[in-house]
């Protein structure tokens, strides 16, 4: 969101380390960047319409029971219809107790860590 260059993911490809420069190798870092927070379901049909929180809103178990996961199903529905299976990664709000009751009341289908335990070979995808 600032625009800052990231020399772990980007390049520049340049004859010398001046050409570089001049073409915004180096920036500075903000100390307190902008940021936002996004929610998006993605699988082989497309992706969810996003869900956007607040400027400095982030992620509890309480709005992801509210906002979030009522939002997911109907969105994995219209998707993927009776394929749609829920799956997500282990997240702090993810795993809360109450997250995982509503989310076993109201979802169907859902691959929870017992159905995909941590030490498997086969890791979650949603864990790289």
């Amino acid at each position: 969101m600032d625009g800052i260059y990231n020399r772990q993911n980007d390049r520049v490809y340049a004859s010398s380390r001046q050409e570089a420069d001049a073409h915004g190798g180096i920036h500075r870092l903000s100390k307190f960047p902008k940021r936002i927070m996004v929610w998006l379901g993605a699988c082989k049909e497309g992706v969810t319409t996003p869900i956007i929180f607040k400027p400095g809103e982030t992620l509890t178990h309480k709005n992801y029971i509210d906002i979030v996961l009522p939002h997911a199903f109907p969105e994995g529905q219209r998707l993927l219809g009776e394929d749609f299976i829920y799956q997500q990664d282990n997240a702090t709000p993810h795993t809360h107790k109450d997250s995982l009751t509503w989310i076993r009341n109201n979802f169907s289908r859902f691959i929870d860590e017992t159905k995909w335990p941590p030490n498997s070979s086969d890791l979650s995808v949603l864990d790289y």
